[in-house]
Formats: structure tokens, sequence, C-alpha cells
């Protein structure tokens, strides 16, 4: 049966080389010569196509073969009729009886003595087969090329021969035969039954049909027009529901048939053992398929991204109740700069709402060198798949056979990431350590010596990757200093002493539990819900609202990823507006500061302006302007006074936080050292 497969398979694909325009050109010649008589009109349209089929005439499926033995009949007729060309006609029966000798010619149009020169040429060459085929409707081939499974008889050309008849839920026979000239002999098929068949019809065709959980194939095609009341059963057009699917095969006993198709509701039906055996055909009742859909809305404040959607384009962002199937999706969307991607599942009927923001691109570009050393495949393997791990980017690696080098000059011409990643053995080391150079694409660069045969060489360098710094707080109003009475009230501003707090006293409880140190209450206070929390001073609780405010990034924090930080920052900053993005120019400053580019975090300083001035404000930003300026060398040192002096402005700025310290006396201080 397999083999039938494949003979199947590949008369399709010789089906599928011809040009189907053929069909065409052969209905237009006929209508030439029977409507309008023009015999050389016609002559040429069918030559034309006995230069396209006659090449590959042995390799043709049965369709071909009947169009090019039709088109022999014709030529031969027209060869008959047309002087100096009557000498051709009986070579055209010759070449259609060579290619197949069942055919039979169209008596209508071919006079008499022609049927008569082809009937008597066949029955001089051929022999013939009476064949009987129990049951009908399956597959034959004859020397393992498709024939018509069409009982009756059959001419065939004289020889040994070998036939095949299979049926789906038959147990397929195969015959060997002698066919002599001149003679008749029969050729019977008689199949045994191994198994009922189940015949299937769906709505929509193309869906995968699944028994006992294992797949069986896809529905195909359309329901046969004599079948076409099946339709009406379903509720649909005949031209919506597939043609028959047929199940063998099936142990006796109970079965759980599954309809699947993209977008549509999974159907689950079962199969009784009464049409299991005994054996017989089946025929279910059609299985519709209703629409399972669900809606999309990604929302970005960033411009110009682009939604994928499994490798699909779905257009831009932002995208509003975007009708889509109800199954999971690997979501991306790509931004003139930096990737945001996500696994989404749209469930039926249910909408669902992300925000994306641009993520930085991380590039592993590859490994410098072909030392061989312990680990080395290992270590290549763990850093290849890296993004499995990494949720803050999306990765990507260098193209299939490219090397380190041309993947860097890529990188760094088209920008086509935010971050490279590359690894090469340590300097002036043993082979056994590898240093993993990570790098911005303006060359902001963190190095990490590993040791490949480590537990887990990348662990460090993905727990960082993974951390994002907090760049907001929640804020009550309260600046705490721990003494050893408690957590200590040095500060509260004055919605926090409207409420009832005072300053110069300890605080006793947050969130309903003992506070005794400060750490205490900044648990209570991140814990605290509803945008409020309730503290004691010993007396009656007072409710605080609490409010994120802005924080600054540490500039040398051990956990943190700076060439990831900065490379994200920058990407924050596309599509913010007022004090939003100048803190995110500040924290990119501080982020610079870390690389010791102090001219660079000027540049960046310089363009930031903020409204606010209370807490990480407006002061903030002109302190860490003076700040850089003292670092750049004794020429900038006046312009760094008048930074600092613009600092004390704004007498409620602080560092760090909103809790932090106050600014000005700092300030004070740094223009006193910059006194001769």
């Amino acid at each position: 049966m397999r083999r039938l497969l494949c003979l199947l398979l590949t008369a399709s694909a010789a089906l599928g080389a011809q040009d189907p325009a053929l069909r065409d050109t052969l209905a237009s010649a006929k209508a030439l010569w029977a409507t309008q008589g023009d015999r050389d009109g016609a002559a040429a349209k069918f030559e034309s196509i006995l230069g396209a089929l006659e090449p590959s005439a042995r390799a043709l499926d049965e369709g071909w073969t009947r169009v090019l033995c039709e088109t022999y009949n014709w030529m031969a007729v027209l060869d008959d009729r047309t002087a100096g060309k009557k000498a051709q006609a009986p070579k055209r029966l010759e070449s259609l009886l060579e290619l197949d000798p069942d055919y039979d010619i169209d008596r209508t149009i071919t006079n008499p003595r022609l049927q008569a020169a082809f009937d008597a040429l066949r029955a001089a060459r051929f022999g013939r087969v009476k064949l009987s085929l129990d049951p009908a409707g399956g597959v034959l081939t004859v020397d393992g090329k498709a024939r018509r499974a069409e009982p009756g008889m059959h001419w065939m050309a004289p020889g040994a021969h070998a036939a095949a008849y299979a049926r789906i839920g038959f147990q397929p026979q195969d015959v060997k035969f002698d066919v002599a000239v001149k003679d008749t002999r029969a050729l019977d098929f008689k199949l045994a039954r191994t198994s009922s068949v189940i015949t299937v019809y769906t709505s929509p065709a193309g869906a995968e049909l699944l028994v006992d959980g294992k797949t069986r194939g896809l529905s195909r095609g359309q329901v046969p027009t004599d079948r076409s009341y099946l339709a009406d059963r379903a509720g649909v057009k005949p031209d919506q529901l597939s043609d028959g699917f047929p199940i063998a095969d099936l142990a006796p006993g109970k079965h759980l048939l599954e309809v699947r198709l993209p977008c549509h509701r999974t159907r689950r039906l079962e199969i009784p053992a009464a049409l299991t055996t005994p054996f017989a055909d089946q025929e279910l009742e059609p299985v519709k398929l209703e629409p399972s859909r669900g809606t999309l809305t990604v929302q970005s404040a960033v411009p110009g991204g682009q939604l994928i959607l499994s490798g699909l384009d779905m257009g831009r962002v932002p995208v509003q109740d975007l009708q889509v199937c109800a199954q999971a999706y690997d979501l991306q969307v790509k931004y003139p700069a930096g990737s945001f991607t996500q696994r989404i599942e749209i469930q039926e009927g249910k909408a669902l709402t992300l925000t994306a923001r641009p993520k930085p691109r991380l590039t592993y570009a590859g490994f410098e060198g072909s030392d061989d050393f312990a680990g080395r495949e290992r270590l290549l393997g763990m850093l290849g798949t890296l993004g499995g791990r990494l949720h803050e980017v999306a990765f990507f690696t260098a193209a299939k056979g490219e090397s380190l080098k041309d993947c860097l000059a890529r990188l760094r011409s088209g920008r086509e990431t935010e971050l490279i990643l590359w690894a090469r053995p340590a300097p002036g080391r043993s082979v056994q350590q590898v240093e993993l150079i990570l790098s911005t694409l303006t060359g902001q660069e963190e190095r990490l010596t590993v040791m490949p045969l480590e537990n887990d060489p990348l662990g460090s360098l993905a727990a960082r990757m993974e951390r994002q710094p907090a760049l907001r707080e929640p804020w009550a109003g309260l600046t705490l200093l721990d003494l050893p009475g408690g957590a200590y009230v040095l500060e509260a501003d004055s919605a926090a002493q409207k409420a009832g707090v005072k300053p110069g006293r300890t605080l006793t409880e947050a969130g309903g539990r003992p506070v005794a140190t400060v750490a205490d209450f900044r648990k209570a206070l991140a814990e605290a819900t509803g945008g409020t929390l309730t503290v004691s001073q010993g007396e009656a609780p007072v409710k605080l609202a609490v409010v994120p405010m802005p924080a600054e990034l540490p500039v040398n924090a051990p956990y943190l990823c700076y060439p990831l930080v900065l490379a994200d920052l920058r990407l924050r900053y596309l599509g913010a507006q007022g004090d939003e993005a100048s803190l995110l120019r500040l924290d990119q400053a501080l982020a610079l500061m870390h690389f010791r580019e102090y001219d660079k975090a000027l540049e960046v300083l310089r363009d930031a302006r903020m409204v606010s001035v209370q807490g990480v404000s407006q002061g903030t930003l002109d302190y860490y302007t003076g700040f850089c300026l003292l670092h750049m060398g004794s020429v900038y040192l006046r312009d760094a006074a008048q930074s600092f002096n613009q600092a004390l402005k704004y007498p409620q700025a602080t560092l760090f936080g909103p809790g932090g310290p106050l600014l000005a006396p700092l300030a004070r201080q740094a223009l006193q050292d910059l006194q001769p």
C-alpha cells in the first residue's frame, strides 16, 4: 500500500509539472476546427500540445496521458483530411497505441476507414485482459503506473506484467501475469477485509484528524456531487465541505476521534465499537468546526514598532482589538532600535492587552580563536543558548557560518543590535579561563572571566542581566533614621504632618506590624496596597498616602550589568516626555559615570530639564552637572561652580531618592572646596 501511495505521489508530481493551460489549448483547437473549420489554426495548436507533452510521454500521469492520446486522435483525423499528410494519419494512431493501447478513439469524429485501421492495428499488436475488481473503488497500478480501476475488457501490450490493487480497509493484492497477442485472459482481484473503513467529512477542509492521539492526515478537496446532501446536514454549502477522509486499521472497540484546525474549536467524537466490528464501510455525520478567536491589543508609546505574530507581519503598533486565532503565539515588536518579545496565549472569546516597549537586542557574535580546551564545546553551547535564560533582552546569534570579525563589523555598521557579546581565551591567563566581553555599540563594556568547567559559568552574568534597577520607589513623606530607641522620624513632609506624624519621635508600627528599624518600615512601605500605609507612633494610627517617586540609578552596584542598563535606558527614553524623559537622561548620565565617561554624561545632562523641585529633581540634575565638570579638569571649574550655585536654588532637592540626603549642603561644600 505504501508503494502504491508513493506511485500516486510521483504521478501527482508529473501532473503538476505540466502547464494547465494546455487543456485550454486542446479545447480551443477542437473549437477552431469543429465550429470555424480552421484546420491550419487547429493543427498549429495540436502541434504545440504534442511539442509540450511528447518529450515526457512515458512519465505522464493518467490524465495527461489521455490529453496526449486525444491530441493524437485529432491529429490523425486532420492529417487524413489534408492533402499531402494522409500518410501521417496511421503513424499518429500508432503513437497513440504505443502510449496507451487501452485508449479508445473518438468514433464520432473518426471516419470508418480510420476506425477500421485503428481496430486492426490494435488487434494485431496487443492482447486483452478481462479485469474484475472486488470491491470496486480501489487503486490499480500496472507495471508501476496508475491505471483506471474499471472492470471489463482492457487492451495491453504483450509480455510479462505486474499489477497491484489496493483499497483502504482491505489486504492489498499483487499479481504477475502474461499477455499474448490476440489472446484474452482473466485478471481477478478479490481483496480480503482487514478492518472497517470510517469516512469523515469536515467543514472546512484542511482539518487534521487524529485517532486516539495519533494523526491520520488532513481532510482535503470538496464533497462529491453525489454526496452533496451531506453539506445540507452540516448547514454549509457544498464547497465548504471536504471530500471524505477514510480511516481504517481500527482495532475492535471504542476510539477517540479529534478534528483540529487552526482558528477553530477542536471537536472530539467517540467512534463507538459498533462501527469497528463487524467490518464494514461506515460514514460519520459531517464534522463542522466553529471558529475560535480572541482579540489582541498591543499598546506602545514608542513609534515605529512592527508587530510580528509567530512570523506573520500584523502591521504597526499600536493595534486595537485585533481579531486573531485563539492559540499560543511568539509575539515580537520590531522597533527601529530595540525589540520586544513575549510568548502569549490568546483564549477563545477573551481580550488580551499588553504594553510593548523596545528592549535591548543582544547578539552573541562568537568566540575568538580556535584554541582547544576542556569545556570549550560546553561553554560555546551555553553561550549560543543564553537567550533562554534572559527576559530583559531580545537574544540573537551570528548568522550561520559568519566569522566573529564579520559579525562584529556587520553589527557595528548596520546598528542591528544594542549589545554585543563575544568570548575569547583570557589574555595572559590559563587556557582554562575565558573572557566574556559585553559591550554597547558606543563602546561601554564590561569583561568577565569565567572557567568553562565550573558548574554554571554564565550564572553570574545571567543573574545580573535579569536584575533591573528600581528607578522609582514608594514614598510616604517620611525620612527615618535608625537610633537605639527605634526608627526615628527625622523629617516629615507637610502631608505627613497634617495626617498626624510628629517629627522627632520614633515610629512604632507600619502596615499593622511592629517597626523597630528603618528596614522594617521600608518593607511595610514596599508591601503597601491601595496607595496608602497606616502608621503609628504609639498613639492612634494615621493613614499616609503612598506615591512612587524617582530614585537614582546606583553608580556602582555589583548586582547590575551596566552595559545592559545603559542600553535599556536609551531605549526607554524613546517616546518619553517631560520629567520622565529628563529622569531617564539623568540615569543615563549616572550609567556613563559608572564607566568614568564624564564628558558623555555631561552631554546627556545638558539636554535634561525638570519641572519638579523636590526629591530627585532639577536641583539633582544641576548638582551632577557640576560633579561631571569637576572631573573634566581645571578649565571647567568655573562652570562647575555655576552648576553648584544653580543647585542651591532647590533646597528640597535630594540625592539617591525621595528620602535621600538634601543636596544643598553637599553643593555648599563643593563650592567651598573650589575656593582658592
